[in-house]
């Protein structure tokens, strides 16, 4: 929402929408009407966001109704004639989770079709050709978004996103940090993380602290975001048309339903949706280990690699499996079955990558663990691993840099950040092109950061990861 400051400059939001568009994300909801500033629809215009634009009424049943009908209108009236100009706008909903008033709804389907007719008015958010909003808890068993939610069009869903530590500790006190305090659930934490806080403790161990915490949560939050995300491609142009993230936009600092952090900040969550939701995409479904390729594109790839490999922990090949295919545009086209071997670790890496000739078009990595829960603790015995990096190319404000684990041990979720090489302290807002994911011994990696160099004008990349201490790499000379 506008915040009560109203600090909604282009410069302030502008970075959102990078992120946005990054993500691959296309549509922003403009949930209740909550955003009212041209350059909200001047940025959804560049950055290619469509709009589903609410008007200002919330949940039918639990939030009052209007008192002045007529003023409801006058300023319905006001906002579709000075928006309805931006190309991005394509849906009109005049309340979320419900209908308008009947004393209301008929005049907005009206004014909607008299001033705005070539756009959309749906009466509602959750129902009349639209899936019901939700889950926005933590799924324990991310098969069953396949299995009974994936469907239709969805305008909610999501799942808990805490955030890094480097970003807690910047709205919260020292005292309030950790173990989880009262502040944590001042800032969102409720009831419905439970199941969230108790899958990172079971699947890697009880955190020491806040560090520890958060390094643990950010692979569930990656593995959580992208498994909404893939469910849905899954059924994408049969029984699935679309699904917006509850919510990709933090409204304030917060523990939960975000994409990345207030103060701009990228975590697994981000990349975990922006994996799913690249252009071309190769993924296991949860649900029955069917490898599949989604094509959102208007391009037609002929004769592809689609590959998998299985590594142990120690990052060796034990399964290798390769597939020509051709891909059709705006298509999901099925591959093979991912058939496990039946010798296999407890704990190993199932990576898809899908290649035309030497060029990568995706990769996607699944850690998966045969051990009780689902337990990965078995990473917190790995050795320390450090990297190597070296300047590919340096533009003003832009580097791609080549990072190469040269070490003996896989390095698993790789976060980069650019940091001010006197303070340490972390540059924001930055775009980095990937994180929070796997090298394996002897694999190399490009990583493009783009930053506003009159900010930082050689600033020093670092890396940590889970069994990764944070490490400088290099400045950006």
């Amino acid at each position: 929402m506008d915040d009560g400051m109203e600090r909604v400059s282009r410069e302030r939001l502008e970075p959102f929408f990078k992120f946005h568009r990054q993500a691959n994300f296309n549509m922003i909801r403009n949930w209740t009407g909550e955003s009212t500033e041209e350059v909200f629809y001047d940025l959804c215009d560049e950055y290619g966001m469509l709009v589903w634009n609410d008007f200002w009424l919330s949940t039918e049943g639990h939030n009052l109704n209007v008192n002045d009908n007529n003023l409801f209108m006058s300023n319905a009236t006001d906002v579709v004639k000075r928006f309805r100009n931006h190309a991005s706008i394509v849906v009109w909903c005049p309340r979320n989770e419900g209908y308008a008033p009947a004393q209301i709804e008929g005049p907005l389907a009206e004014l909607i079709a008299n001033e705005d007719g070539t756009r959309i008015y749906q009466p509602n958010s959750r129902n009349l050709n639209l899936r019901p909003s939700g889950p926005w808890n933590f799924m324990t068993d991310p098969a069953e978004y396949y299995r009974k939610i994936a469907e239709g069009f969805s305008t909610e869903i999501g799942t808990p996103s805490v955030p890094t530590a480097s970003t807690i500790r910047s709205f919260m006190p020292v005292e309030d940090q950790w173990p989880i305090s009262d502040t944590w659930y001042y800032h969102d934490l409720h009831s419905g993380q439970k199941d969230y806080i108790k899958a990172i403790d079971a699947r890697y161990g009880k955190s020491a602290n806040l560090d520890d915490f958060c390094k643990k949560a950010q692979l569930v939050n990656y593995d959580s975001h992208r498994d909404i995300f893939e469910s849905w491609n899954s059924k994408m142009w049969k029984k699935a048309s679309g699904m917006l993230l509850w919510m990709s936009h933090p409204a304030w600092p917060s523990m939960v339903w975000q994409s990345y952090s207030w103060d701009y900040e990228t975590f697994g969550s981000f990349f975990g949706a922006k994996k799913a939701c690249e252009p071309v995409h190769i993924q296991m479904n949860l649900n029955d280990n069917k490898v599949v390729i989604i094509n959102t594109t208007l391009r037609n790839y002929e004769q592809l690699s689609a590959k998998m490999e299985l590594f142990d922990l120690k990052g060796k090949k034990i399964y290798n499996k390769n597939l020509m295919v051709n891909v059709q545009a705006n298509r999901l086209t099925d591959c093979f079955m991912a058939e496990l071997p039946t010798e296999r670790p407890a704990i190993y890496l199932i990576r898809l990558t899908l290649s035309s000739g030497n060029t990568v078009l995706s990769q996607n990595d699944y850690w998966k663990s045969d051990q009780n829960n689902g337990s990965f603790e078995e990473f917190n015995h790995l050795a320390n691993t450090r990297l190597n990096a070296r300047i590919i190319k340096r533009q003003n404000g832009l580097a791609t840099i080549m990072v190469t684990n040269d070490s003996k041990s896989p390095a698993i979720s790789l976060k980069f950040n650019l940091r001010n090489p006197k303070s340490g302290k972390i540059i924001l807002p930055v775009n980095i092109s990937d994180g929070y994911f796997t090298l394996i011994p002897g694999e190399k990696k490009q990583i493009v950061a783009e930053w506003n160099s009159s900010l930082q004008k050689n600033p020093e990349v670092t890396v940590e990861g889970y069994n990764v201490k944070l490490q400088p790499l290099l400045t950006i000379q």
